[in-house]
């Protein structure tokens, strides 16, 4: 039966057609559910970041955890700047804007362990090599600074070290 009709044997006052099934009228819908064609460059930038940040968050969640887990603002912010210049890498190479190696690995199981162990070490280094070269007294935004690199420089060998090491 017409949903028209059903509200107005039910005693509601009708709704118009185009309000009648989802709220909007199927044209509507269909833009909403399709997906875009093509983005510009800050779309395709923006995605490419989302995806290195939602990869090294997945993947790096043992040491994320532990950091957490140590409570120290310092511990705390290398690893900020870790995931930061990681993160930045990684989405210039997902991008190509960035050419190293054969491009940013694909997924397969194999990979992902290896992922796993990887981004967990350059985590670590990010957050233990500020402190071994700086020293305890060291000057934070040098550590800072010296941890982002840390990020920077796993995120770029990581796909010519899958490359080499086969997937």
């Amino acid at each position: 039966m017409d949903p028209i009709r059903v509200n107005t044997v039910i005693g509601v006052a009708p709704l118009p057609p185009r309000m009648a099934s989802r709220g909007t009228d199927p044209e509507t819908e269909e833009r909403r559910l399709r997906l875009r064609e093509g983005n510009d460059a800050i779309g395709t930038w923006l995605e490419r970041l989302f995806d290195a940040t939602a990869e090294l968050v997945v993947f790096g969640i043992p040491v994320l955890i532990s950091v957490v887990l140590f409570n120290s603002a310092t511990l705390s912010a290398r690893t900020i700047a870790t995931a930061t210049g990681f993160i930045v890498v990684a989405a210039a190479v997902m991008r190509g804007s960035l050419p190293v190696g054969s491009g940013w690995p694909g997924s397969s199981t194999r990979l992902s362990v290896a992922r796993v162990v990887y981004f967990g070490t350059v985590l670590v280094a990010g957050i233990a090599v500020p402190g071994v070269v700086l020293g305890v007294a060291g000057a934070p935004l040098s550590a800072l600074a010296l941890a982002l690199c840390v990020g920077a420089i796993g995120a770029a060998a990581f796909a010519p070290l899958v490359g080499l090491v086969g997937r």
